[in-house]
């Protein structure tokens, strides 16, 4: 329940520079992560594994280019959906030219869950190949 009610705190409210004081979103003000870098999780989802939220999400770019891939999907983690740190691309695009997983391909949605019989974290995510 807790996780619902932040997603749609989260597409209502942005956060300020003070929240880490105040425990309180406010109103058109950029969320910052721990570098104070705007979070940047477009289309995500959040995941809670050991004590921890991880938030994965499209790394969006500015401009036209904004709806291709061109970095990956990002990765922050909070361990009281306030305050976020960022950990990096948990999935990039691929350099390789055979890859279907390149930049200028789509990547949408992303999720990802931990399956407990494996032990490993599975994501998936819409894909549309390049061109």
């Amino acid at each position: 329940m807790r996780t619902l009610l932040f997603f749609f705190a989260s597409v209502f409210f942005s956060y300020s520079a003070d929240c880490q004081k105040t425990g309180t979103f406010n109103l058109g003000e950029i969320w910052l992560d721990n570098k104070g870098v705007h979070i940047n999780v477009h289309g995500g989802g959040i995941l809670f594994h050991n004590g921890k939220y991880y938030w994965f999400g499209e790394h969006k770019v500015e401009g036209k280019k904004g709806n291709q891939a061109w970095v990956g999907v990002h990765c922050y983690s909070s361990e009281n959906l306030i305050n976020w740190t960022d950990e990096g691309i948990a999935f990039s695009v691929s350099n390789e030219p055979d890859s279907e997983i390149t930049a200028d391909c789509v990547i949408e949605r992303p999720k990802v869950i931990f399956n407990k019989k494996t032990g490993k974290f599975v994501m998936w995510v819409h894909l549309e190949l390049k061109g």
